[in-house]
């Protein structure tokens, strides 16, 4: 299996699990690999201080992870931090943060990162949602980003691979019909029986990845809620691992 959608580092309102916890949390749930990016790089001004620090926290441990750059295009000198970590340090994808760093999705700062995207051929990802609402205690709430507006993201770059991370039952739908053909999404924030069966249905397993937005969202949960799934098994395959495995191939 291969969960698209892990997070190492800090988060400043909660204690948080780390390194041993996800490894021995993807042993025992047969999840062989997974894509992380820098949880720190959320809250840090310069996110490329988060993006070093996971690469210091899986050093000898790149067989398990496949780590991407968390992408801020309203920092300066953000594409040449991008730049170092495709380069140098062989990240594989790009994450980014609109409501926490401050930014929307049709910024034009962000047209030369697709570009980029398109041209290489790796994935970026948008984080809709990391906690519930209700759980955020600070009189500043961060909201989801909207769906709508993931979607016409991805209509406005239809070269590039652009992933929604964490949203919820029914959201994929929002991000406006048909499903642009270059928008996947994950299963992190799909909770009840029965979601991830209409969502194969609505819009086929091709574009769903296992993600389980470790170490905010229990693993187990969302790896369960695959395997109990009552779809077929190429499709539990395809969510499980395939699809990913198939967005991360270099382009030749």
């Amino acid at each position: 299996m291969f969960d698209f959608n892990v997070k190492l580092g800090h988060w400043p309102y909660r204690p948080v699990r780390g390194l041993s916890a996800l490894l021995e949390a993807m042993d025992s749930l047969g999840v062989a690999q997974a894509a992380v990016s820098s949880l720190s790089a959320v809250h840090f001004l310069n996110p490329q201080d988060g993006n070093e620090e996971l690469l210091r926290l899986i050093a000898g441990k790149r067989d398990r992870f496949v780590p991407f750059a968390v992408c801020r295009p309203n920092f300066t000198g953000f594409l040449r931090d991008l730049e170092v970590c495709l380069d140098e340090h062989g990240m594989k994808g790009a994450v980014l943060y609109p409501n926490y760093h401050g930014f929307g999705l049709d910024d034009p700062a962000l047209e030369p990162l697709m570009t980029e995207a398109a041209r290489r051929g790796f994935p970026v990802c948008v984080q809709a949602a990391m906690e519930d609402v209700r759980r955020q205690f600070r009189d500043h709430k961060v909201e989801d980003v909207p769906p709508a507006a993931i979607g016409a993201f991805a209509r406005a770059y239809p070269g590039a691979t652009v992933v929604a991370l964490g949203l919820k039952f029914g959201q994929p739908e929002q991000a406006g019909e048909p499903l642009p053909a270059n928008l996947f999404f994950d299963t992190s924030n799909y909770e009840a029986l029965g979601d991830l069966e209409h969502a194969v249905a609505r819009f086929g397993a091709d574009r769903i990845l296992l993600g389980s937005n470790f170490p905010l969202f229990n693993p187990r949960a969302n790896v369960d809620k695959v395997r109990a799934a009552d779809i077929t098994d190429a499709a539990r395959s395809a969510i499980s691992g395939d699809n990913a495995r198939r967005l991360l191939e270099p382009r030749d």
